[in-house]
């Protein structure tokens, strides 16, 4: 296999490179119809979304049912209804007004398409509610009678503007011109989101539809018996005659054959077909064995690169992860941690702040939030799947640089004043945002950062949102991770609860009230039977652990971490209560390995950063000096219990 040149640019300066290279204007005007391949399709029904809804008096503190309803905001406004509320992929928040455009990027429209269900599910959010029916109608419209997935270019001009025709491995002259081409990238989350509609209704329609799409990619694999590949690329794949080509792309393109494997993997684990499986693990070799994109003691490779882009390494590990957990493959799970734990290494695993590219060919880093959400995502799933014990570390991850990196109706206020304080610009804004100058109709400037309440920031530092703004890439991972946070806050089976992370959580079950990090407390309120065990934080001794239950004092016994309450009813209220004080800890810009620069100074709650200096000059992160009162501020919300289950 041939091996990467080291002077090769990081991907995200090719891609802003081919951005401005590309510019296809075509006889369009919004609102002109979308050419998919599909014109009939079956009938399916999106039923809504179900459950119990009360009010409750609450801690004000980290809530992940709130910021999941901040998510559907942005899912399903910062879309263009004109194009079946297709994404608009780039946010520029550095240019009066702000603006949103389409581009080739807009192909991570099936992120938001997996995301959506979840964050409703969650927050109960009806908002929008016609969203979710175009977008799986266009699912199915853009699976075509071969079982192939295809991405229409007419009606949709802006569909080859960006990096991908230099990355697509030759294709651009097979693809100029057609109506259709084939993205295998995009088919893994289209699986993971059939699968998410199927636990809603119409499984045997959904599940259908997803075999179908296995069958077209394993049809279209370029099988080489221990390994696969698609043929030029993953991004634009075609029919016919191969070569080794598929072995000498730029590595970082070359996996996104994870993104495939990946919802392959979801849909044997779920549905046990097993050509899914198969084609699942022999790209994942082909990423492990051929490109050496993750090396045996888990490292990012291949090694004499030079620099490696974060997040297409971590969601490599995802998909790793994903098969050892539906096969049981021990080998394959004990990569995915030690993949987890160099990644760890290569980042601030205080704050959670883990650079875009990663090397000693790489200067200073700005964070994706994709890399933060793959990181926490990992740390959950090989902590629930008792690969390790990575807790703490997912919550300081959560609550320090992925919570900031959400955007909130607070960071509107500052984002706002930021685009209104700058000169009006014109349609060109700055090249550090994909697009470069498009035409009027690929973009919007119509209440832009309104819109995008409750997306994650595409390029923050560690003591600031970061300018230039969104790419939705991040929005779409950022989402799917707030539904692993959810989902692992706590456990449940057969009479048992545990309460893994203390964040404010509602179930069927119990309601937790987390205090954290106002006062070292937090309740659970019963609703059934049930024998509960609570785990403490990393810088609580046992015995600094105080247990009452409905008033009355209970002692503990501990298991690990994880404080043994014991049988309680519905009706008690647990209150778990232990220390929680102040640090100050230096903090270094992740990639500044000598220390002589990019310094910054923490104030530490618990695992909850509240200040840091210097403070960001735009839109500053951990402006929480009332986390240091001590005393639990309050406030009244609507909470929701999805009918659904996880």
């Amino acid at each position: 296999m041939s091996t990467e040149p080291t002077d090769r640019k990081p991907l995200s300066e090719t891609m802003i490179q081919t951005e401005r290279e590309a510019d296809q204007t075509t006889e369009w005007k919004p609102g002109d119809p979308i050419g998919y391949i599909r014109s009939e399709i079956p009938a399916f029904a999106m039923p809504p979304y179900t459950g119990e809804r009360y009010e409750a008096l609450v801690p004000d503190t980290l809530d992940i049912q709130e910021r999941a309803g901040l998510a559907v905001n942005v899912l399903t406004e910062a879309v263009d209804p004109q194009a079946d509320y297709e994404m608009y992929f780039s946010v520029a928040m550095n240019r009066n007004p702000a603006l949103m455009c389409h581009n080739g990027s807009s192909i991570c429209q099936a992120k938001f398409m997996e995301s959506l269900p979840l964050m409703r599910m969650v927050s109960g959010s009806e908002l929008n509610p016609e969203v979710d029916q175009i977008w799986m109608e266009a699912a199915l419209r853009n699976l075509g009678p071969d079982g192939m997935y295809y991405y229409p270019l007419g009606g949709r001009p802006w569909a080859l503007q960006g990096p991908w025709l230099e990355a697509a491995g030759g294709t651009k002259d097979r693809i100029m011109g057609k109506d259709q081409v084939i993205v295998p990238m995009s088919s893994g989350r289209i699986l993971s989101a059939m699968m998410n509609y199927a636990r809603r209704g119409d499984a045997a329609l959904w599940r259908k539809e997803a075999e179908r799409l296995v069958d077209g990619l394993v049809d279209l694999a370029v099988d080489r018996g221990s390994y696969a590949f698609f043929y030029p690329s993953n991004l634009f794949a075609v029919k016919g005659p191969t070569d080794d080509l598929g072995l000498s792309l730029h590595p970082g393109w070359a996996a996104a054959a994870c993104f495939v494997a990946l919802g392959l993997a979801r849909v044997h684990r779920e549905t046990g077909y097993e050509p899914a499986g198969t084609l699942a693990g022999k790209l994942l070799n082909y990423i492990m064995h051929e490109l050496h994109y993750i090396e045996p003691d888990g490292s990012f490779g291949p090694a004499e690169q030079g620099y490696w882009h974060f997040h297409m390494h971590t969601y490599c590990l995802l998909a790793i992860l994903e098969y050892a957990l539906g096969t049981g493959d021990e080998e394959m799970l004990g990569l995915a941690r030690r993949g987890f734990e160099h990644g760890r290494a290569s980042g601030d695993a205080l704050l959670g702040y883990f650079p875009e590219n990663s090397g000693p060919n790489c200067g200073l880093q700005t964070t994706e939030l994709c890399e933060v959400a793959d990181m926490i995502a990992l740390g959950l799933e090989l902590s629930a799947a008792g690969a390790g014990d990575y807790w703490d570390d997912v919550d300081r991850w959560i609550r320090n640089i992925f919570a900031e990196g959400q955007m909130t109706p607070a960071k509107t206020v500052l984002l706002q004043r930021h685009a209104s304080s700058l000169p009006v610009t014109a349609v060109d804004y700055n090249a550090r945002m994909p697009g470069g100058a498009l035409p009027s109709g690929y973009q919007t400037t119509d209440r832009v950062i309104e819109r995008n309440i409750g997306g994650f920031a595409g390029w923050t530092q560690p003591n600031d949102w970061g300018i230039p703004g969104i790419m939705h890439c991040c929005t779409g991972n950022g989402t799917r991770t707030l539904y692993h946070i959810w989902e692992h806050i706590l456990t449940y089976a057969d009479g048992n609860l545990r309460v893994n992370l203390l964040l404010n959580r509602a179930s069927p079950w119990v309601d937790v009230d987390s205090h954290i990090p106002y006062t070292g407390q937090v309740d659970v309120k019963i609703k059934k039977e049930l024998d509960l065990a609570i785990r403490i934080p990393q810088w609580v001794e046992p015995g600094e652990t105080r247990c009452r239950v409905s008033g009355a004092e209970r002692a503990l016994r501990f298991e690990g971490r994880y404080a043994q309450v014991g049988a309680v009813q519905s009706g008690d209220v647990v209150t778990l209560s232990f220390p929680i004080a102040e640090r100050t800890e230096t903090v270094w810009h992740p990639q500044d390995f000598q220390k002589q620069g990019q310094k910054y100074t923490v104030l530490v709650k618990g695992n909850t950063v509240v200040a840091i200096d210097p403070p960001g000059p735009t839109c500053p992160f951990f402006q929480r000096g009332h986390y240091r009162d001590n005393s639990t501020r309050w406030r009244k919300i609507e909470r929701f219990v999805s009918n659904e289950r996880p």
